[in-house]
């Protein structure tokens, strides 16, 4: 896995938020309903920033207890309606991984991320700021699969 250390800037966004086990759980069904309120308010462009941010250590935190966003990066002055909350996303030095396959797959990518790249790579996880799946465009692979693209991001600071 090809993994590169570089700044991310701060992003404005709009969520839906999940709590429960991370993976194809209900994840994707998340995902679902947020791409539908982006279409109905025709948000949904071809050139459309989307984030998945996990803000909790799966083997810290319990598994129904974790909480996932699904983002749309917007302007500052995006006024967010009932079914969205607004949030900045912090910027800063991120490990940056490629991803490709499916949600049944992302968790063993994430865990190659942090037990393969990160114990010889002279960073550690910066615990103040969350793990972000950036999603460009449509980052549909395969539909019949189910398989997407996407940038892992593990926010990291010098050991």
């Amino acid at each position: 896995m090809s993994i590169e250390v570089r700044t991310l800037p701060e992003q404005h966004v709009v969520y839906m938020r999940y709590v429960g086990p991370y993976g194809a759980a209900g994840i994707p069904e998340l995902w679902k309903r947020f791409q539908q309120w982006m279409q109905e308010r025709d948000l949904a462009t071809p050139d459309a920033m989307k984030l998945g941010v996990a803000h909790d250590n799966p083997s810290i935190t319990p598994a129904e207890k974790c909480r996932y966003d699904a983002c749309l990066v917007v302007p500052r002055d995006f006024a967010p309606d009932r079914w969205v909350n607004a949030a900045d996303i912090p910027g800063g030095r991120y490990a940056v991984a490629q991803f490709r396959g499916t949600a049944h797959e992302i968790q063993g990518a994430w865990d190659q991320v942090f037990s393969g790249w990160l114990p010889g790579s002279g960073y550690e996880p910066d615990g103040d700021r969350p793990c972000v799946e950036v999603y460009r465009g449509d980052p549909t692979v395969d539909a019949r699969s189910g398989a997407f693209r996407c940038e892992l991001c593990l926010p990291v600071k010098p050991l």
